[in-house]
């Protein structure tokens, strides 16, 4: 099967909630979404007495809790928190902010998007580095991380999408990907004990000589850690030079490289991609140098599965775009068999 979706609430969205996004996806027919976790403002202040008393942490509105009467060493995950009735005088940390706000109805939406059959993923910050092994950044990327999975569960995801980060100056490459490679298993570690059936840590490519995250990078860390799997983000693929995705027979190779890995279902990322001055941006497709037609044409002739999204500035409109596609190419290639079939009768 193969489905299509947006990164993040689509454009054309009246209502700006998560749950308004998940029921326009839908009524675009659109099967899949990845939902943006883009930023990580963590606050602290004493609950509201009147409004917040005797509710459990997990059903406040507008907060995602993670720490109650906890000081200074609130920053850490506690799963305890959850279900712990506020009291008046109690002291709360929380994230503000995007989808963070709803944390209180993940679970909820969870449930609709399942009826509706939405497959939902969970992308985190942008800002993520775990190419070394300490530092602050690299302690924030974890804790980012620690809290996508678990905004993740909540919502039935079955993925989160991470990016691995940069390049650190003076480390050799097989250090950086030694220091991936640990990063990795112990988030993998982590997820495993605090959660059964929990959500795969999804690894995304990226473009650029500064960053980790070349489709041989990605695969290499893949094949060493359990538990993860390549995001093939086709635009940047395509941006890095050495894969060039001009024909289908271009996309067969690369989804091969994976094959050992996914097996038969597969997550990418698509977009136009195109160079200004030195620079590589997204792009609408119909305007970029990635074009899907080929990509479609390797679609309709393998029998995998493809989990497909936009992230294209035009998101839903060229979600749609692909689908439609899509569609018309397998209706093509079916009437050529049903034709061969009836030859041959």
């Amino acid at each position: 099967m193969n489905r299509f979706g947006p990164s993040g609430i689509p454009l054309s969205c009246k209502g700006r909630t998560l749950l308004d996004g998940i029921n326009d996806v839908h009524k675009l027919g659109l099967t899949a979404m990845e939902v943006q976790f883009l930023r990580m403002n963590v606050r602290t202040s004493p609950i509201d007495a009147e409004e917040e008393a005797g509710i459990k942490a997990r059903d406040v509105e507008g907060k995602f809790i993670i720490g109650v009467n906890r000081g200074a060493e609130y920053m850490n995950i506690f799963m305890e928190d959850l279900e712990r009735e506020l009291k008046p005088g109690d002291m709360i940390h929380f994230l503000k902010g995007g989808v963070a706000d709803e944390f209180y109805r993940f679970s909820k939406i969870g449930r609709i998007s399942n009826e509706i059959d939405i497959k939902l993923t969970l992308h985190t910050p942008y800002y993520m580095n775990f190419t070394d092994t300490k530092g602050d950044l690299v302690d924030k990327s974890i804790l980012a991380f620690k809290y996508s999975t678990l905004m993740a569960s909540e919502l039935g995801a079955d993925m989160v999408v991470t990016h691995a980060g940069l390049m650190e100056e003076g480390v050799t490459a097989d250090d950086v990907s030694d220091n991936v490679i640990n990063n990795m298993r112990e988030l993998r570690n982590w997820t495993n004990e605090h959660f059964q059936d929990g959500p795969c840590i999804g690894l995304e490519t990226q473009a650029g000589t500064d960053v980790f995250g070349s489709l041989d990078d990605i695969i290499n860390v893949c094949k060493n850690v359990s538990g993860t799997q390549p995001v093939l983000n086709l635009a940047n693929i395509k941006a890095r030079g050495q894969y060039p995705l001009e024909e289908a027979e271009d996309f067969h190779e690369v989804f091969e490289m994976c094959k050992n890995i996914t097996g038969d279902d597969y997550y990418i990322n698509f977009s136009g991609i195109e160079k200004r001055r030195n620079e590589y941006r997204f792009t609408p497709i119909k305007r970029g140098d990635l074009r899907f037609e080929p990509f479609a044409e390797h679609l309709v002739e393998c029998d995998d599965n493809f989990t497909i999204i936009s992230t294209s500035p035009l998101k839903e409109h060229d979600a749609m775009y692909m689908r439609v596609i899509f569609e018309r190419n397998y209706t093509k290639e079916l009437g050529k068999e049903l034709r061969r079939r009836q030859k041959d009768e």
